[in-house]
């Protein structure tokens, strides 16, 4: 905000002779400082237009790679419409979207007026760009390493997630080779890293449809039958089994009846005990528990990853008009279904 003498660039043809065109992209403006505006907010304002327009210049040299058949054919109408859209885009950036890129700024008083100019290297945009390049196509080839690492050691859910998560960064490469094929007129493909990032994005999409095809389960059920009161059933009732199963489709898991293509083995053993009898005065209730012992193997790994019994739990047992009901309404309680849920689908999703 210097208030001496006005600086050289301010006069278009010491720019032009400082910053050449086959060198630089720049952004200049002034501006008037409006009624009750501060001086160092008109100079916020002609930084960001002067921004905005380096901005600007940069993209526009991308499109006019992209599009110059169309903007040959449309005209100068044409260009002001993609123009005023690129302006639209602008306001909303910041600096750093132009990288490297350098600002000087000037107050004058006595007109009332603030001056900004923009400038950056070509040069400087193109080392930038093939660095950035390679850093995300690094990312990409860190992030295969990984998801294979996390499906070998049996936790296909969370490779799934990571191959979703880095489908984002193949936009941000070709929005980088855009801008340095914009800013090195002599970029190639090995320049461009065109069969690295091709090569890389088939091996992260064939991931991807593999993982997407689920989680694979194999449910072993069975009932076990004690021969005395405490049983409600003479046969499983398979009620625990079916609710576990819908559950775990809603979960991202498929149930499958081919043990050798599954990624999870799940045993559930179903049984009862009987709580109250429903003898002994006119208030008295026949009510049952529904048990379960189960156990989770993953078969990538071989390896037992988790073991449970849930036994004579006070938030599974119902009353009912004979032992076979009462078991029934007690299996069908969604406490018995959650408690298992917790410990099996935190050892699937991870």
């Amino acid at each position: 905000m210097a208030q001496g003498n006005s600086p050289a660039w301010l006069d278009n043809d010491v720019r032009n002779m400082q910053y050449p065109q086959e060198k630089y992209y720049s952004g200049f403006a002034e501006i008037s400082v409006q009624q009750n505006e501060t001086s160092e907010n008109a100079l916020n304002r002609a930084k960001q237009r002067a921004i905005g327009e380096l901005s600007e210049r940069v993209r526009t040299k991308v499109n006019s790679i992209k599009k110059q058949t169309d903007l040959s054919i449309q005209g100068s109408d044409m260009e002001e419409q993609f123009l005023s859209r690129f302006s639209t885009d602008i306001q909303t950036e910041s600096q750093t979207n132009v990288t490297n890129s350098k600002i000087n700024s000037w107050y004058d008083s006595k007109t009332q007026t603030a001056y900004a100019f923009a400038y950056v290297s070509k040069a400087d945009l193109t080392n930038y760009y093939r660095k950035q390049i390679d850093l995300d196509l690094s990312k990409q080839e860190a992030v295969v390493s990984i998801a294979e690492e996390l499906v070998s050691a049996g936790k296909k859910m969370s490779a799934e997630r990571k191959i979703k998560d880095a489908l984002p960064i193949f936009d941000n490469i070709a929005y980088n080779r855009d801008l340095l094929t914009a800013t090195d007129a002599e970029a190639d493909d090995s320049t461009l890293q065109t069969q690295r990032g091709r090569e890389l994005q088939q091996t992260i999409e064939k991931l991807r449809i593999n993982l997407e095809q689920s989680t694979f389960v194999y449910m072993n059920c069975s009932y076990e039958s004690k021969g005395h009161k405490d049983d409600a059933f003479n046969k499983d009732p398979e009620i625990l089994c079916g609710k576990i199963a819908q559950a775990l489709s809603e979960n991202n898991c498929s149930i499958t009846d081919n043990k050798d293509e599954a990624d999870y083995e799940l045993t559930l053993v179903t049984s009862t005990s009987q709580r109250s009898s429903g003898q002994g005065g006119e208030f008295a209730i026949l009510s049952y528990y529904a048990n379960v012992k189960g156990t989770l193997y993953n078969r990538l790994t071989q390896k037992q990853t988790a073991t449970f019994s849930i036994l004579n739990d006070p938030n599974a047992y119902a009353a009912g008009r004979d032992p076979q009901d009462a078991a029934t309404k007690a299996f069908k309680l969604p406490a018995l279904t959650n408690k298992v849920l917790d410990i099996i689908l935190p050892k699937i999703k991870n």
